[in-house]
């Protein structure tokens, strides 16, 4: 049976508009009339042009605020140029004062990653870093705030740094009986050097009044290496040599201070000291 040319052509219109406007069109099996085809397809119209109208209206509230955002941009780069002519630079300083900081930020993480006593012989390497954030905070730069903001992340972990870092290095020895200073410090483990009893008893002086008498049971410390405000006597050293070594006093006439300190252990000739004295070096 041959299908007329009105029919098919009935039958693509009405499948085209069920594509486009998302309706689907069900078919019985009485023939449409021309005036419900003619009243279908006013509505499809209307519809159609109530939607190219509202894209419009899109599109033109798209493009305002595409202006608003230029312009607000625009306001933003004025006010921070004039920001950076402020403090007297311009984009490529603050980019690069960033990255220094950044570098110091991953430097410190490196720091905190080690153990006390590694950090201990680092104690070097945590004062500079101190001492260049210090330097960096005089910076005008560092007033603004992404910079204010990853300088106290720095000062925090640098606080962090300080309170892991031990004062000094030092071993724990439980005496037994028969032990004595001579022969503690003669052990392999301790100084393999009997010489060194000075250093066991200057650095234990809180709990041995008397070096030729300690008692069993008693944990002495065995000192490894000094902390900031500790000084092992060298022989060939003297209280004026020690106070001028621009790591203790930097200045040989403060001599008396360190005497004052550790008078206990030097006794009354201010200059007898024995070597591998443990001093203690006063700060203020």
């Amino acid at each position: 049976m041959r299908v007329s040319n009105k029919v098919f052509y009935f039958f693509a219109i009405a499948l085209a508009f069920s594509f486009l406007f998302g309706s689907s069109i069900v078919f019985s099996q009485e023939k449409m009339t021309m005036e419900q085809y003619n009243a279908q397809l006013q509505e499809w119209q209307t519809r159609e042009a109530n939607a190219k109208k509202a894209s419009d209206n899109c599109s033109q509230q798209v493009d305002n605020l595409k202006a608003e955002l230029k312009a607000a941009q625009e306001e933003a780069d004025n006010i921070w140029s004039s920001i950076l002519t402020e403090i007297g630079t311009d984009q490529a300083g603050v980019d690069a004062f960033r990255t220094k900081l950044q570098d110091l930020d991953s430097q410190v993480d490196g720091l905190l990653a080690l153990s006390p006593e590694e950090l201990f012989k680092k104690r070097d390497e945590i004062k500079a870093a101190d001492e260049k954030l210090a330097e960096y905070k005089k910076d005008r730069i560092s007033a603004l705030t992404e910079m204010q903001n990853l300088i106290a992340t720095i000062e925090g972990k640098l606080t962090q740094l300080k309170n892991k870092l031990p004062k000094a290095i030092y071993d724990e020895y439980t005496v037994v009986v028969g032990d004595y200073l001579w022969k503690i410090s003669g052990k392999s483990d301790i100084y393999n050097d009997p010489m060194q009893w000075m250093r066991i008893y200057s650095y234990n002086k809180d709990q041995i009044k008397n070096p030729d008498l300690i008692y069993a049971d008693r944990i002495l410390k065995i000192h490894r290496e000094s902390g900031e405000d500790e000084y092992l006597v060298a022989k060939g050293d003297y209280l004026q040599k020690i106070a001028g070594n621009a790591d203790v006093l930097g200045d040989p006439s403060k001599w008396t201070k360190i005497y004052e300190k550790n008078k206990d252990i030097i006794g009354e000739d201010a200059n007898m000291i024995f070597p591998y004295t443990v001093l203690v070096i006063p700060k203020d």
